[in-house]
């Protein structure tokens, strides 16, 4: 099967092809600030348990164990 004529539709050969393209109706801008923002968020949400969980293992009293201990 010749897939020249799909490498052809989907390649991009500069950033200039995807100036206009509209996902969404949202611009490629617009889509890598919200990426942005997700990521942000998913970071502090991820260093918030484990900060949250540092802090209960500390005021429960017991010494904190290493896994292999």
């Amino acid at each position: 099967m010749n897939l020249n004529c799909l490498h052809d539709y989907f390649i991009f050969t500069s950033n200039q092809d995807v100036q206009d393209l509209l996902i969404f109706g949202q611009n490629i801008d617009t889509w890598l600030i919200y990426v942005l923002i997700f990521f942000g968020f998913s970071a502090l949400a991820f260093l918030s348990v484990w900060f949250i969980g540092l802090l209960i293992e500390r005021q429960s009293g017991n010494s904190i164990k290493q896994p292999w201990e």
